[in-house]
């Protein structure tokens, strides 16, 4: 790699630094493809045979909302069949929001909604991207995606890769890979929902072995570009493996009354 430390003054902007680190790293080794990158993730993460025995992710921990001295108990799962889960609870009341892998719904018992209700079709785009235990740049061809590798950006002063994938139902997702650990860093998320695009960035972290395989224990989530404080945040302090989930978890919940025992239809 060229040495630039002799070609700057000490007055020299952190910007122009960057820049030139980034030029010399480009120039000693070249640029990967989408799918190498992609390759050392899945191997860094445990590897292929890892990543496709586990069927079912669920984690537990807390949710923390910028601006409420208030910790809310979170449940998330996912499951390779494209299902997901995520559960809020405060003081008796618990949030969801769920997918099946066909339809989204939830229950929004903060907003005064107590009762399942369907989520658009827009809403479960969304939700099926959370849904994807491996991230959808892997064998994104084969589920439908486009993948694009953007170069080398600057994540918060490290380069990391960028992969877009343009998702096959026509919103679109970009993931920072650090070089060193092979891991996802930071996710910008785009969807179109009910006509209007909607923008979410995460910051991926504290990253934990389940049943062999490296998956993120922390999520910062808020706008694009938005600062930390401003985010709210899961840490997730209990991760399972290939656990069985209860009966009818991700469906829609059947609201009808059922028939007393022994009633006539």
């Amino acid at each position: 790699m060229h040495r630039v430390s002799r070609l700057l003054t000490p007055l020299a902007p952190a910007g122009l630094l960057l820049a030139l680190l980034f030029a010399a790293a480009a120039d000693a080794v070249p640029a990967p493809t989408a799918e190498q990158i992609v390759a050392h993730n899945v191997e860094a993460r445990g590897g292929a045979a890892k990543l496709r025995a586990l069927s079912m992710l669920r984690r537990s921990g807390k949710l923390v909302i910028p601006g409420f001295n208030i910790e809310l108990a979170v449940v998330e799962w996912q499951g390779r069949a494209g299902e997901f889960r995520q559960d809020v609870t405060l003081q008796g009341l618990t949030a969801i929001q769920s997918y099946d892998g066909h339809q989204a719904w939830q229950v929004q018992p903060f907003e005064g909604r107590k009762d399942p209700s369907l989520m658009s079709a827009d809403e479960a785009r969304a939700m099926a991207l959370s849904a994807d235990l491996e991230f959808p740049f892997v064998d994104a061809k084969a589920k439908g995606h486009e993948l694009e590798y953007l170069g080398l950006e600057d994540i918060d002063g490290t380069p990391a890769h960028a992969l877009r994938v343009r998702l096959k139902g026509g919103d679109e997702a970009t993931y920072w890979i650090d070089p060193d650990t092979w891991m996802v860093i930071r996710v910008l998320e785009k969807h179109t929902i009910r006509g209007a695009e909607q923008v979410q960035e995460t910051d991926l972290g504290e990253y934990q072995q389940v049943a062999g395989v490296w998956v993120p224990m922390s999520e910062e989530q808020g706008a694009k570009d938005s600062d930390s404080t401003q985010r709210q945040k899961v840490v997730f302090d209990h991760a399972d493996a290939n656990l069985a989930p209860p009966a009818g978890h991700f469906a829609f919940p059947d609201t009808q009354p059922k028939a007393a025992a022994g009633a006539r239809p």
